[in-house]
């Protein structure tokens, strides 16, 4: 378990936390929701020790860390990165997140991120376990995965929870997670972290870098965090905010036609090109130039209206040459 040296943001629901652990009022399931990156499972990660190592003397603290820490305390069990095949099946690297058991997954050569009814039960098994200490610590990143059986499997877990399980649960949305699991769980959502908090993590970039990284991360700490400790990922947003630029600036319709077909299906993250797009044309969108605006609002309805057409299985090679053509209009 990576254990967080600081949090950044969310101090509310911090404060109701700690609150839930020193006035005995501990919820038996919570569930942390909002967008990616925001530090949902961090705190998760955050919440587990505090939980562990609560009235425990220096000497117990400090052994609760270095297990946590090799991610070998007894007590928690976490459902993160999971084993399929042909993408994800060095168990040295799944043990670095993950605690569950998954051999089930190995010999039945599970080939999706979906979490079945198999992981469930196998989590049930460990879950009915006495723990070392007072309570055991069940973490399932991004719940959503759940099948329809395992999310019912859950359901009934909860239902009828083991008296020592805390267990705390992140999805991007309440919505996600079926209603009759959400009844049964103590719900916190996670708001975008303002910019300020932000600033002292861009400190040492450049004042164009810094830009770039708080405006791409909309109040997200993880995607800055990525950004500053991956020096290939903060050239490739580099790259890309140049491209996007030159693409509604200056390219001509077939370079624009070529850069939105490499968009739709190369090698970078899905949707970064996009992302830069937006960044771009929010900036123009604030420019005194009643001209500027006008274009801006046009070529973002545009991409707007394109995302919304790649949701259906359309042929992308039409719907690139579509954007192109149609956003060499408003430049």
């Amino acid at each position: 378990m990576n254990l967080p040296s600081s949090i950044i943001g969310h101090a509310t629901q911090k404060d109701q936390l700690l609150n839930d652990i020193e006035s005995g009022s501990l919820a038996h399931a919570y569930l942390f929701t909002g967008k990616k990156h925001l530090g949902k499972f961090t705190i998760a990660q955050w919440f587990t020790k505090e939980i562990l190592t609560n009235g425990k003397n220096e000497e117990e603290m400090e052994q609760i860390n270095t297990l946590l820490e090799k991610n070998t305390h007894p007590d928690v069990l976490i459902l993160d990165r999971l084993w399929i095949e042909g993408i994800c099946t060095d168990w040295n690297i799944i043990a670095k997140s993950s605690t569950a058991p998954q051999g089930h997954r190995a010999k039945s050569k599970v080939k999706t991120d979906t979490i079945g009814i198999d992981d469930i039960r196998a989590l049930q098994e460990r879950l009915y376990e006495t723990p070392q200490g007072d309570h055991t610590v069940c973490l399932i990143r991004s719940v959503e995965r759940l099948h329809i059986t395992a999310a019912n499997a859950l359901l009934k877990i909860l239902e009828e929870p083991p008296g020592h399980v805390i267990f705390c649960l992140t999805a991007q949305s309440v919505s996600s997670v079926p209603a009759t699991v959400v009844s049964r769980m103590r719900v916190m959502q996670f708001s975008p972290v303002p910019q300020k908090e932000l600033q002292p993590l861009v400190e040492n970039l450049s004042k164009d870098d810094a830009a770039m990284v708080l405006g791409i991360a909309q109040g997200a700490p993880g995607i800055v965090i990525r950004c500053l400790q991956e020096d290939d990922r903060l050239r490739l947003e580099r790259q890309v905010r140049i491209d996007a630029h030159h693409f509604l600036e200056r390219a001509s319709t077939l370079e624009r036609m070529k850069r939105m077909k490499e968009a739709l299906e190369g090698d970078e993250p899905p949707m970064l090109f996009f992302r830069h797009l937006f960044l771009h044309l929010q900036e123009k969108l604030r420019s005194d130039k009643k001209e500027d605006v006008e274009k801006a609002s046009t070529a973002l309805h545009q991409i707007l209206s394109l995302l919304h057409t790649l949701q259906s299985n359309v042929n992308r090679d039409l719907v690139a040459t579509h954007a192109a053509l149609s956003s060499s209009s408003t430049s």
